[in-house]
């Protein structure tokens, strides 16, 4: 448009022209030279409007964006200066604009001086402006603006329309470009996601396999190749059942016609794989293949190699059942010698009770106090390593009964105190809290720990006290404190403590002797019932053992008794008859000897046959028998009476049956259960107390009382 003057009709038909021209030119024009195309539009229509400034705004949410700009000559551009522009910042213009309507001011002067609109635009220089909105899906995607720097101007109202054409036709040119853009984005993604999964299952340690509906193989990658030990080639476009997959079977389905049936994944663990050479093995995982659309896979195989796992697991099997073997040959020989040692114990402390009553003579008595004590020690030894090979051997079961804390305390004083005083060291046993409360737990091995602790302490302290505090206040758990005045320990000296066979030094195990296993036993045991053990110790003060133990309160009423054995109604033994079988001469004479200071008739026999012979031809009213005596040994002999006795008197048990009470060297505890579940009354161990002896045969008596008045048919005893 020039300065000339024209009319208001030629106006519009000489810009209904341009438009038409443009409109052409945007629409023919290529999606890549867009921006080319809209700069040239708005150079166009801004010439020929005579407009300083003419340009392309684009909404983005909550602020503006300007995209193109055209300016006359000696016009700065502004449009590095546009980019993110709040919409608040336009005031009320934004609102002619998000409303649809375009905004046109002719002359900016004429405005309200006190109007933000005038404000705003006379900040910019501007003295007449048109803004007319782009609008796509009824929002306002943007708006071209003419403004007018030097001059003002007025549009005609059907040049505003024949402007918002180009706007609209502008809109649409930037909405297509921004979709084919998105459209070609999405596309480079998906192209470089495709390119990426592809290259992970083409290096994946894991080999995959797909397959159809029809199980015919359409993807390997070189994993599976490998795994498989078969050319991709001769795996793709084959059928299933044609290839190694085949043989990999639950039951009689293949895994394909597993996941294909149930519509679940399916799983091998280890599939051996044919083949020559060594054995190797593979896991293979087959799922469904869900949501697959318009592709053919179903099914998909995942394959692992899984043949080192194989091999370790049955090197480490292997190895663990030979540590079985070992520790059950352990176990065995330890029983074996703990048998064999107990017989001769047997005899040595057996005699040397016996002593101990005869002998006056203070020197003797002396001695025989020495060779009692020297193999009650060898007995020590015996009973920690047996307890260390049956916690090894996973054979000393823990149990949870309800036992009473005070009962505890109370054995622990009546058995410790007499050598706490006979060493000169006070001794003491306190409980905080209600030790009367019944908790639940393993009240024998609780004991155990205890009296190896103790035996420690006592053991390592010459002068001083020892103090043990059962502390009950906690619900859960039971705490444990020994505390002791001895030599203590120092740090590094603390390491070795939870050592088997390891003590302090090797001056420690010369003066004061021991086997270095009581602590560890205690350790083992501690962890077994799910407990903790601290120590606190200072080198040349003392130690303070403290035991955490899960012990929670119980409602039953069956209380567990450990304390020492109350003096019960004892049976008067003189003249009972006692029938006694070992194959041993030195048991028999230990056994002749205690029964008769106990006032009993000792009938022995040295096997079980001769025990049978004497069984029918006298009355008795106990019988002692020897386990593992040669022929017929203890059970068998026990077995074979009840038989007889079941003949004579019917087969139901009988309340005053003939009480039986095994004897034998095999102190293990299982072991000592296995002689009550078949059928002993009670089981007497070797080395044998004469204490021991008249309270089982006193229960046993007094229980069912006396039978025997003399011999059946005669009297005879072996020797």
């Amino acid at each position: 448009m020039t300065d000339e003057i024209i009319s208001n009709e030629t106006r519009l038909t000489r810009i209904q022209a341009l438009v038409v021209e443009i409109l052409n030119d945007l629409l023919r024009t290529p999606l890549e030279q867009t921006d080319r195309a809209i700069g040239e539009a708005i150079e166009r229509l801004g010439s020929y409007c005579v407009r300083d400034r003419s340009y392309v705004f684009v909404i983005d949410g909550e602020v503006t964006n300007n995209t193109h700009e055209w300016c006359s000559d000696g016009i700065p551009p502004m449009i590095d200066h546009l980019q993110g522009l709040p919409i608040a910042l336009y005031g009320p213009i934004a609102d002619h604009i998000l409303a649809g309507e375009p905004y046109h001011v002719p002359d900016v002067s004429a405005l309200d001086p006190e109007t933000h609109a005038r404000q705003l635009l006379e900040s910019q220089e501007i003295r007449s402006i048109l803004l007319v909105p782009m609008r796509w899906n009824d929002r306002t995607y943007g708006f071209i603006g003419f403004d007018g720097v030097f001059n003002t101007h007025a549009f005609l109202p059907g040049e505003v329309y024949l402007l918002q054409s180009v706007a609209d036709v502008i809109c649409s040119v930037l909405v297509r470009r921004d979709r084919d853009t998105a459209a070609r984005v999405a596309q480079e993604a998906l192209d470089a996601e495709r390119a990426f999964l592809a290259s992970i299952l083409a290096t994946s340690a894991m080999g995959i396999v797909v397959l159809d509906g029809e199980g015919v193989i359409r993807f390997v990658n070189d994993a599976a190749e490998t795994i498989l030990s078969t050319p991709r080639a001769a795996l793709t476009d084959a059928g299933h059942a044609e290839t190694i997959l085949a043989q990999a079977r639950i039951q009689d389905l293949s895994l394909f016609d597993q996941v294909i049936a149930t519509g679940s994944p399916s799983v091998i663990d280890r599939f051996a794989l044919p083949g020559d050479g060594p054995a190797r093995f593979c896991s293979v995982h087959a799922a469904p293949v869900v949501g697959g659309g318009e592709t053919s896979a179903r099914v998909v195989y995942a394959l692992v190699d899984v043949t080192e796992q194989v091999m370790a697991d049955t090197a480490r099997e292997a190895a663990l059942e030979e540590a079985r073997r070992a520790n059950t040959a352990k176990s065995n020989f330890l029983a074996k010698m703990s048998h064999e040692m107990r017989t001769p114990l047997n005899g040595v402390l057996g005699v040397a009770e016996m002593l101990e009553k005869l002998v006056t003579d203070a020197d003797q008595r002396r001695m025989v106090k020495i060779m009692h004590d020297s193999g009650a020690l060898l007995l020590n030894i015996i009973n920690d390593l047996l307890d260390m090979s049956k916690i090894e051997a996973d054979l000393l079961e823990i149990e949870s009964v309800p036992f009473q804390p005070s009962d505890i305390a109370q054995r622990l004083e009546s058995v410790r105190t007499l050598k706490t005083s006979e060493k000169g060291i006070s001794f003491g046993v306190s409980i905080q809290g209600d030790g009367g409360a019944p908790r639940l737990g393993d009240p024998h091995r609780l004991l155990q720990i205890l009296h190896n602790i103790l035996s420690n302490a006592i053991k390592f302290t010459e002068s001083g006290s020892v103090n043990v505090e059962v502390d009950c206040r906690d619900p859960a758990t039971l705490k444990l404190v020994v505390r002791d005045t001895g030599i203590g320990m120092s740090g590094d000296q603390l390491s070795y403590v939870f050592e088997e066979f390891g003590q302090a030094d090797s001056t420690i195990a010369r003066r004061f002797g021991g086997t270095g296993l009581g602590m560890p036993i205690v350790r083992r045991l501690v962890d077994m019932m799910g407990g903790t053990i601290t120590l606190d110790s200072t080198l040349g003060e003392g130690t303070t053992v403290t035991v955490d133990l899960p012990a929670p309160p119980t409602e039953r009423e069956e209380i567990a008794i450990v304390a020492q054995r109350p003096e019960t109604a004892r049976a008067d033994l003189v003249g009972v008859r006692v029938l006694a079988a070992d194959d041993n001469r030195t048991n028999r004479m230990i056994l002749a000897a205690m029964m008769a200071q106990l006032g009993l008739v000792a009938v022995l026999a040295q096997n079980g046959q001769e025990a049978l012979d004497h069984f029918d031809a006298e009355a008795f009213d106990a019988v002692i028998l020897d386990i593992s005596m040669p022929d017929l040994d203890g059970v068998k002999v026990l077995h074979e009476i009840r038989a007889r006795e079941a003949a004579t008197h019917g087969a139901e048990p009988r309340s005053d049956r003939l009480p039986m009470v095994a004897f034998t060297a095999n102190a293990m505890s299982h072991q000592v259960a296995g002689y009550l579940e078949a059928g002993f009354d009670d089981c007497l161990t070797k080395p044998l107390q004469l204490e021991r002896l008249r309270e089982s045969l006193s229960a046993l008596i007094a229980e069912r009382g006396r039978r025997s008045r003399g011999p059946r048919r005669r009297s005879s005893a072996a020797t």
